[in-house]
């Protein structure tokens, strides 16, 4: 085993027992890894298939994501969304990753039985997008103004810090569930329902005695994206980006002055 300064942690030809150890504890920290070796996978859930062995190479993202991609090609061979409980074992002659999405009742295993190299990543990378700034000001929206997405609504955190990420805003319905609410500026994706999937996963882990509930929020959603929602038993809410714009900009500076004279 051989080791390169942070932000990255290189095991070259390490034992089954070290690959294990190190997937388990990237997972639980919520840090990226590589790993190249020969693999075989396999999928268990509504579809089952699986891909016999080859020399290949396995990503496993910050946000639960996995990605085994062969030697050509742009596009993964097979992968499990963001939201995936990744953990390993291991026996004398193999170790197994597993990606399980248990809110659609889904299993990844990628079983190596040989691995030439593994390195953990701690990168930071915080991209800002032109849309960033759009779906800050919704969230400001409905914090001043919870009936936007709901009546009863009460915020209670914003950019609420879990392992998959942050939830935009996390609130109490009138029935006291949890409810976590993410806002998209255009419409919205798999990739967007994925990741509330993710938030919502966690949360029900965190909660157990508590109810959880996802609501997307955004001005649209595509057909593929809607039916992965339904699926999951979350909800999406339409909501006009330039209405939340225009209510901050008349909410906003009278708020401020409130506050200004209570303080």
């Amino acid at each position: 085993m051989s080791r390169t300064q942070i932000p990255v942690r290189v095991f070259t030809n390490p034992s089954f027992a070290e690959v294990a150890e190190a997937i388990s504890s990237a997972a639980s920290k919520g840090r990226a890894m590589v790993i190249l070796g020969s693999c075989e996978v396999r999928v268990r859930g509504k579809t089952n298939a699986q891909l016999g062995s080859g020399e290949r190479i396995v990503i496993l993202k910050e946000d639960g994501s996995v990605l085994v991609h062969q030697v050509w090609g742009n596009k993964p061979v097979y992968h499990e969304p963001p939201g995936a409980l990744v953990y390993a074992t291991a026996d004398a002659k193999s170790v197994t990753l597993f990606a399980e999405r248990r809110l659609v009742d889904e299993i990844m295993e990628v079983v190596f039985s040989t691995v030439y190299m593994l390195a953990e990543l701690r990168f930071k990378d915080e991209p800002t997008s032109e849309f960033a700034g759009i779906e800050a000001t919704m969230r400001e929206a409905v914090v001043y103004l919870p009936e936007i997405v709901e009546r009863g609504l009460s915020v209670i955190s914003q950019d609420f810090s879990i392992k998959s990420g942050f939830v935009d805003l996390l609130a109490l319905d009138n029935r006291e569930r949890l409810v976590a609410i993410g806002f998209k500026s255009k419409s919205a994706k798999t990739a967007d329902v994925n990741q509330l999937i993710a938030y919502v996963s966690r949360l029900r882990a965190l909660s157990q005695k508590r109810k959880v509930r996802g609501i997307l929020v955004a001005p649209g959603i595509n057909k593929s994206a809607r039916k992965l929602l339904n699926d999951s038993g979350l909800e999406f809410k339409r909501v006009d980006p330039e209405r939340c714009v225009k209510l901050v900009e008349e909410l906003k500076p009278m708020l401020e002055r409130v506050q200004k004279i209570v303080s």
